[in-house]
């Protein structure tokens, strides 16, 4: 009996070793497994070929760009904003001035690496060798960028704002929503997302805020155009029609190129007109002078404005601006709009 026992303890001896050895256990805790830093990212995004959308874009994103090349105001501010500043490899400024961004980030803007518009061409881009290129629409035509295939078949990553279609096309809808998903996309690239969130729950507060205190309050109908080659109408198609409405405004849709006539036949509460950064509040002369619209009540009234275009057009970290601005013109007894 006692040949037995201790036989049972040699056989428990050995399997309790063994099971040891092939766990790894020992007397040491097991440790839970390592993970590595990287995330993969998928972003959908848009395919670009000379200005127009060929279609969607899927890219993964292994890794954190590190040499980006962006283009356009918002888009670096939007950058500056989430805290990617040192992501920055170079920003390409657009005009000779300066430009109007948050005081924090123009002070960040001015320590960047920047270069001229006319160096946005593809032997100098390629020199640079980036990783990454934040561009709107306009910059992916023959004579600068190409196309983002071109670009993604190099490994360099692109990520275009969504609702930066040409002023003149009423292709596509273009909407808050899309702008808030192009900042979201950023953070995951960046793997800023906490940052990203909180721009797109000030965005979403700030138009729950002008909608609680404007509810009583008359809503006006709005009409949007801009001076270029010709007079092109920022109907409910656009982005900035998508924010009018989102805080109660009245927007309809027109053809994107229109004449005098078509303000005569809308004749709108309240009019912007949206300046480029030379003409800032003198565009809206064309407006306040011109014999056949003085009977418009919005001309009486003088309610026609000027809008930067930076609350107009590709927003992004601007969107709450830009609809503070709009709301401060469409209801002017509102207070206190955060």
């Amino acid at each position: 009996m006692d040949m037995v026992n201790d036989m049972l303890k040699f056989i428990s001896l050995i399997l309790l070793i063994t099971v040891s050895i092939i766990t790894g256990c020992s007397n040491e805790k097991s440790l839970p497994p390592k993970t590595t830093s990287n995330k993969h990212i998928l972003i959908e995004n848009l395919n670009i070929d000379n200005y127009f959308v060929k279609g969607k874009n899927q890219q993964y994103f292994t890794k954190i760009p590190h040499r980006v090349i962006v283009v356009g105001e918002n888009e670096t501010e939007t950058l500056l904003e989430l805290g990617a500043a040192p992501n920055i490899l170079i920003a390409v400024a657009q005009n000779n001035r300066e430009y109007a961004m948050k005081e924090k980030n123009w002070q960040l803007f001015k320590n960047l690496p920047t270069c001229k518009s006319s160096y946005l061409n593809m032997e100098y881009i390629t020199q640079l060798k980036p990783d990454l290129i934040i561009a709107q629409q306009c910059v992916f035509i023959r004579s600068r960028l190409k196309n983002t295939e071109y670009w993604n078949s190099k490994g360099v990553g692109t990520l275009i704002p969504l609702n930066t279609n040409s002023p003149s096309s009423h292709f596509y809808q273009e909407t808050v929503e899309k702008e808030m998903q192009f900042i979201q996309d950023l953070g995951q690239v960046f793997h800023l997302e906490d940052n990203a969130t909180k721009i797109i729950n000030d965005t979403y507060t700030t138009i729950n805020n002008i909608n609680e205190k404007n509810h009583l309050m008359y809503k006006p109908k709005v009409m949007v155009v801009e001076f270029l080659s010709s007079m092109i109408s920022y109907d409910k198609t656009k982005l900035i029609g998508n924010m009018i409405e989102k805080i109660g405004g009245r927007v309809s849709e027109t053809p994107s190129v229109i004449g005098f006539e078509n303000i005569i036949k809308e004749n709108p509460d309240i009019l912007f007109v949206v300046c480029s950064h030379a003409d800032y509040g003198v565009c809206i002369n064309k407006i306040l002078t011109n014999k056949a619209l003085q009977n418009l009540p919005c001309v009486k009234k003088r309610q026609v404005y000027s809008i930067p275009l930076r609350f107009t057009y590709g927003t992004s970290c601007r969107t709450k601006d830009g609809l503070k601005f709009l709301a401060d013109k469409m209801y002017p007894d509102l207070h206190n709009i955060n």
